[in-house]
């Protein structure tokens, strides 16, 4: 576990030090869209909701991006959920394709991050646990397409790992799931 907290800042130190090599501004945008979840590890759960983002480019090869997402949650036997999360991902161009140059109109990025998660369950589903709160860990691919130097299209499937929320028993277990957004960002 050493390895990966340094194998961590190590990354961020670099990221840092490609960010003070540049001598443009810090590139703003914001995104959103309709998100779904849905689960791998056969609890069949699956949830829709939205989410929204908004992060930096430092240098357009890296940057860091923070969102906001809310769903509803399809359990098995009829019962429902509430789901309401706040994440922070970091984000690396992967084809090392500049983001400023908006010419080059696709760009594949990936995001690693950490997220806080508020679940509010059915009464009906047990009493004394209608409200969890989790820490979840995501991985994703996005596929934007850029219309022009403000506006794009992107598609992102990822994984998210964390807690299984739902099940009072084993909730220490880990809930692997499917992640799914496609929606428009906006670079201020």
């Amino acid at each position: 576990m050493k390895k990966i907290y340094l194998t961590l800042i190590f990354l961020l130190a670099l990221t840092v030090n490609m960010a003070a090599q540049e001598k443009r501004p810090l590139q703003w945008f914001i995104s959103g869209g309709p998100s779904s979840v849905i689960a791998l590890n056969g609890s069949s759960n699956t949830s829709l909701g939205g989410k929204i983002s908004a992060g930096t480019w430092l240098n357009g090869y890296t940057g860091f991006r923070a969102n906001v997402e809310v769903a509803n949650i399809w359990m098995k036997n009829d019962f429902t959920a509430m789901s309401y999360g706040a994440s922070i991902d970091w984000m690396i161009n992967l084809l090392a394709m500049d983001t400023y140059h908006w010419t080059k109109g696709f760009f594949l990025n990936t995001f690693v991050g950490v997220g806080y998660n508020y679940y509010s369950l059915d009464k009906k589903y047990s009493d004394k646990y209608s409200k969890i709160n989790t820490v979840d860990f995501n991985f994703s691919l996005q596929a934007i397409y850029k219309l022009n130097p403000k506006l794009s299209l992107f598609f992102e499937p990822g994984i998210k790992i964390g807690p299984k929320f739902y099940d009072i028993e084993n909730k220490k277990d880990p809930y692997v799931s499917l992640m799914l957004t496609a929606g428009v960002t906006f670079n201020l």
